[in-house]
């Protein structure tokens, strides 16, 4: 089902063809796939549907799949690519291939016969071949983990690479198996941040050590909500905007807190003065962020790439172990000032990448 659910977000068209037995024993959840599957589940003894009911030409390439295959995302995405760009049949692997429409029936008869425990078929990636026990289920698991790392690697800044994901990937599994949503995560991890921002704008070096400590555990739970989706395939647009709104948030209330509680240690204003002066920058920052990823978008897909990992990089949550060991060493001051000099330096940043983007864009104009 999980083949048959990720399948079905990324092509135009899915059958699911089953034994009588697992087609019964399957029926209740059918009303967890998509409409457009759902309809289009048949056992192997209405086979006999299969001309009338898909409409293949003869010599049509058919990508078939065996469905105790395990794939990411990412990797069946690009698999469909390439047999959409290829126009034409391909072998036939373990996992499956690409054949022409009229051997779609034969092939899945002969599937259909082979043993339902057979040998694990020994593999270090992806796709995999369940063959239903506990070992083999573990290691597919340990498989799509390790995807996720690589889906992420170009996006995460280098401690979150090393040590956030390391932490995250070990809870991850544990949340998909329990069937925890992605947005509770998601809601939790603000919780905590939010409770860490609190105890930030108390004015003791106990709170401010504490608050950072939540902010960092929030940081790091940040990084669930997404894994467990992937995992689970239960990615939205909603969760999506959800956890951009909420990151947003929980960072403005970190830097608010930040500036109370040293104000309220030192009674200096200045530190409120220079809150305000940052998020000034900060508005800019994200105003120049928008402007480059328009105009990036208009110079087209070559570019979009390059200015996307940019603003990534600079985008980044590792600050949140600098805040921790500045709580630490009770010297929380030199961030805030800090970042209230780097949020300019970062819209200058942003204002060069535009003017270089819009020298370019003249340049291949003008040719």
């Amino acid at each position: 089902m999980r083949l048959a659910q990720l399948a079905a977000s990324l092509a135009d068209e899915v059958w699911v063809f089953m034994t009588e037995e697992i087609y019964q024993s399957l029926k209740k959840n059918r009303a967890s796939l998509p409409v457009s599957v759902a309809s289009r589940v048949i056992s192997l003894e209405e086979m006999s549907r299969l001309p009338d009911e898909i409409s293949f030409e003869p010599d049509e390439p058919v990508a078939i799949l065996k469905g105790h295959s395990v794939w990411d995302r990412h990797l069946l995405d690009s698999w469909l690519t390439k047999t959409r760009q290829r126009g034409e049949a391909d072998a036939v692997l373990d996992f499956g291939g690409v054949v022409s429409g009229q051997l779609c029936g034969a092939i899945i008869q002969m599937w259909s016969q082979e043993p339902q425990e057979a040998p694990a078929v020994p593999s270090r990636s992806l796709p995999y071949l369940l063959n239903g026990g506990k070992e083999s289920a573990a290691t597919a698991e340990a498989l799509l983990v390790a995807a996720q790392a690589k889906a992420t690697r170009e996006r995460d800044g280098v401690i979150t690479r090393v040590v956030d994901r390391r932490l995250s990937r070990q809870v991850s599994p544990w949340l998909a198996r329990w069937g925890v949503r992605p947005n509770w995560i998601t809601l939790t991890g603000t919780l905590i941040g939010l409770i860490g921002a609190w105890l930030l704008a108390q004015g003791n070096y106990s709170s401010h050590l504490l608050g950072a400590a939540l902010f960092l555990s929030a940081v790091v739970i940040d990084g669930v909500d997404g894994e467990v989706a992937r995992l689970t395939l239960s990615e939205t647009s909603f969760g999506h905007y959800l956890d951009i709104v909420t990151d947003n948030l929980v960072h403005a209330a970190v830097f608010i807190g930040m500036a109370v509680g040293l104000s309220r240690a030192t009674h200096d204003v200045s530190y409120l003065y220079a809150l305000m002066v940052m998020l000034g920058g900060v508005g800019l920052c994200g105003l120049s962020v928008y402007l480059v990823l328009q105009r990036t978008g208009d110079l087209g897909s070559e570019l979009q790439p390059q200015a996307t990992r940019w603003l990534s990089w600079l985008a980044n949550r590792d600050f949140a172990y600098l805040v921790f060991l500045l709580a630490l060493v009770d010297r929380l001051a030199w961030f805030l000032w800090g970042a209230m000099i780097g949020s300019y330096l970062l819209f200058a940043f942003c204002l060069l990448i535009l003017w270089r983007f819009s020298l370019k864009r003249q340049g291949s104009r003008s040719s």
